[in-house]
C-alpha cells in the first residue's frame, strides 16, 4: 500500500520563491532565483541603454548641457553583467552560501551608490543637481529593498533603508551642508522604502507562517497515512484469519476429533480405530483441497475478471456442485458500478454462508439472491436445513459467522442472521446507498 507516496505533498513547493532564497542551490528552488536574478540584471542593463539614449538626446537639444561621464554607464553595465554571471553560475551559489545574496545586495545598492560623488563632482546641470542623480538611483534600490524584505525580516529592511540613505546623503552633506533637492528626494525615497518594505516584509512573514503551517499539516498527513497504513494491514491480517478459519482450521478440528476418537477404539474395537484412522485421513485430502482452494481465492480475484453478479453466480454454481442439492440463483445480468470494498464484501460473505451450508445444514434447498433498488444493495443466501439455536449459540462463537459481521459492519451495512432448528437458515446483508 503505497499511503505515503500518494500522500506526499511537500510544504515548501507552496512558496519556491522564499525557500530559493533560503536554498539557492538546490532543487526547483535554485532555478527560481537564478530566473529572479537574471531577469534583474537584464532590466538593469535595459534601464541604462534607455537612460543612455535619453542623455544623448537630451546633449542633441541641449548643446550647452554637460554629458555624463562615460564610466557611469560602463559600471553599472559591468555590475548588471557580474549580477547575471553570478545568477547563472551556480559554483558561485554553493560557493558563496550565505553571503550569496549579501554580495547580490552590494552590487545592485552600494556600489551605485558609491559612484554618486564621482558623478556630481564635476561640471553641468546634472552636478549642479545630485538630486537628478540620486533619482536614476530609485529602480534599483527598489528591487533590492523587495529582496531585502524578501529574504530576512522587517529589521533588515529597516537597517537597509536609513544604511542606503546615509551613503546617498553622507557625500552630499559634507559638499554643501545645506538643505538641497538631493536630501529632499533621499528622505521621500527613504521614508517610500520604508513602507513599501513593511508591506512586503509582513506579507512575507505571513508567508513562512503559512509555510510552517504547510509543514506541520504535512506531518500530520504523514502520520495519518501511516495509520492508515497499519489499519489496511491490520484488516488484511483479519480477512487472512478468516480464510485460514473457513478452511484449514475446520479440516483440523474435524481432523482432531476423528484421531481422538480413533485412539480410544485402539483397544476397545481395532475396526472402528482402523475405520475412523480411514476417515480422518479422508478428511485431511478434503481439507488439503480446501486449503488450496482458499489459497488460490487469496491469489487470485474473481471480481475482477469477471464483476460481482457473474463472481457470486459462478461461485455458488461452483460449490452447490459438491453438494446434491437443489440451488436456485436470482442474480441480474448487471449491477450499477460499487466501491471494490463493497464488491469484494458481498462476494466473502456470499462465500461464507454457502460454504456453512454446503458444510453444515444438510440442505435439500438453496437459494442465493442478490439484488440492487434505487442504489441500496442487498445479498440474500438461504437454506432449508437442520439450522440452529441462535439465543443458545450467540455469533461469537462462531467466528465465521462473526467473521461475516465484521466485514459488513467495517464498511457501514447491516447483517441480519435468522436460524431456527429444522428450520433452515437465511443471512441477509444490505448496503443502503452504495450501488
Amino acid at each position: 500500500m503505497h499511503v505515503h507516496e500518494a500522500a506526499t505533498f511537500s510544504a515548501s513547493q507552496s512558496n519556491p520563491l522564499l525557500n530559493a532564497v533560503h536554498d539557492p542551490e538546490h532543487g526547483s528552488g535554485g532555478l527560481t532565483i537564478k530566473r529572479i536574478l537574471q531577469s534583474v540584471a537584464l532590466l538593469w542593463i535595459s534601464y541604462f541603454l534607455i537612460l543612455t539614449g535619453l542623455d544623448w538626446v537630451s546633449l542633441i537639444s541641449r548643446p550647452g548641457a554637460y554629458p555624463l561621464p562615460w564610466f557611469y554607464y560602463v559600471i553599472h553595465m559591468a555590475l548588471a553583467g557580474i549580477v547575471f554571471g553570478l545568477a547563472s553560475w551556480d559554483a558561485a551559489q554553493r560557493t558563496l552560501g550565505r553571503w550569496f545574496m549579501p554580495l547580490i545586495l552590494a552590487l545592485i545598492s552600494v556600489v551605485p551608490i558609491a559612484l554618486t560623488p564621482l558623478i556630481t563632482s564635476g561640471q553641468g546641470p546634472i552636478s549642479a543637481e545630485p538630486g537628478l542623480v540620486v533619482l536614476r538611483l530609485c529602480p534599483m534600490l527598489c528591487v533590492a529593498v523587495v529582496m531585502v524584505a524578501w529574504t530576512y525580516s522587517w529589521r533588515q529592511v529597516v537597517w537597509f533603508c536609513f544604511a542606503t540613505g546615509a551613503l546617498i546623503l553622507g557625500p552630499i552633506l559634507l559638499r554643501a551642508p545645506r538643505f538641497s533637492s538631493a536630501v529632499a528626494i533621499t528622505i521621500v525615497q527613504t521614508s517610500t522604502f520604508l513602507v513599501f518594505g513593511y508591506a512586503l516584509s509582513a506579507l512575507m512573514q505571513r508567508l513562512r507562517l503559512q509555510n510552517a503551517a504547510l509543514r506541520e499539516a504535512h506531518a500530520q498527513l504523514r502520520h495519518y497515512a501511516g495509520t492508515q497504513e497499519r489499519l489496511a494491514i491490520s484488516r488484511e491480517r483479519n480477512r487472512v484469519a478468516r480464510e485460514l478459519h473457513d478452511t484449514l482450521a475446520h479440516a483440523l478440528s474435524g481432523l482432531i476429533v476423528q484421531l481422538e476418537a480413533a485412539k480410544l477404539y485402539r483397544t476397545i474395537d481395532p475396526q472402528t480405530s482402523h475405520s475412523l484412522h480411514d476417515s480422518a485421513l479422508e478428511a485431511a485430502r478434503h481439507g488439503l483441497q480446501e486449503t488450496r482452494l482458499a489459497l488460490k481465492a487469496l491469489r487470485s480475484r474473481p471480481l475482477d475478471d469477471l464483476g460481482l453478479a457473474l463472481a457470486v453466480r459462478q461461485l455458488a454454481e461452483q460449490l452447490a456442485a459438491t453438494n446434491p442439492l437443489t440451488l436456485a440463483l436470482e442474480i441480474p445480468p448487471l449491477l450499477p458500478p460499487m466501491a471494490l470494498e463493497i464488491e469484494t464484501c458481498l462476494y466473502r460473505v456470499a462465500q461464507e454462508a454457502i460454504r456453512n451450508t454446503i458444510r453444515h445444514a444438510q440442505a435439500q434447498q438453496l437459494l442465493v439472491q442478490l439484488s440492487h433498488d434505487d442504489g441500496d444493495l442487498c445479498l440474500t443466501v438461504r437454506d432449508d436445513g437442520c439450522g440452529f439455536d441462535l439465543t443458545a449459540t450467540p455469533l461469537n462463537g462462531h467466528f465465521g459467522l462473526a467473521g461475516m459481521e465484521e466485514r459488513v459492519q467495517e464498511l457501514g451495512g447491516t447483517i441480519f442472521i435468522t436460524s431456527r432448528p429444522n428450520a433452515g437458515t437465511c443471512v441477509t446483508v444490505h448496503f443502503y446507498g452504495k450501488g
